[in-house]
């Protein structure tokens, strides 16, 4: 048997959303509001999010204005820390949560041994977001979502029973080109 054969197909939705948030580091900068919610019955917080993936830099504000985290990926210091916060080179998800989705290799669902989830191979475009099913690594029966945002080209959403990241009100210093594929939403 062809080991190709017994490879999971995956869709033309699920290849492009991937396609997307590999090349989210070449977003310029972007702004948005955020919702999040870690735990299955916490709050939800709101932030806004001042994010350049392609500098790794971010500030992240509560909606009253305070500071919660100013991150320099290139010198790896959390700048909002007094004194200066060096945070160590070898560190994986550095960012606050909440920044996370500005930054997608941080997401925790890559199904790479230390990350809590991995995708399923599904995708369903609804409109312009293509949305991605997850599984649990470790208990097939906890599932979750991500969402991709094809003009923005950035995830927009992360929601599973233990974690919601949620961008909406997005500003782009420019709104990404779509270029290439472009498929029809299932009828």
């Amino acid at each position: 048997m062809n080991p190709l054969d017994a490879a999971p197909h995956a869709s033309e939705h699920f290849v492009h959303a991937l396609t997307l948030l590999m090349s989210g580091p070449l977003i310029p900068s972007c702004r948005a509001q955020v919702a999040l919610r870690q735990g299955a019955d916490a709050p939800v917080e709101h932030f806004l999010l001042d994010a350049s993936p392609r500098d790794l830099v971010y500030k992240l504000h509560r909606t009253d204005g305070e500071l919660v985290d100013d991150y320099d990926g290139y010198t790896h210091t959390r700048r909002s820390e007094t004194p200066v916060q060096d945070v160590p080179r070898n560190s994986f998800s550095v960012e606050h949560p909440a920044a996370r989705l500005a930054f997608p290799l941080s997401l925790l669902v890559w199904g790479r041994s230390f990350d809590d989830y991995r995708f399923t191979g599904q995708a369903v475009r609804r409109d312009e977001h293509i949305e991605l099913a997850l599984v649990h690594t470790k208990d097939d029966g906890v599932k979750g979502s991500l969402t991709v945002s094809d003009p923005f080209r950035m995830a927009v959403k992360l929601d599973t029973p233990t974690l919601l990241i949620e961008y909406t009100e997005i500003a782009a210093a420019r709104r990404a080109q779509t270029v290439g594929l472009v498929v029809d939403a299932p009828a």
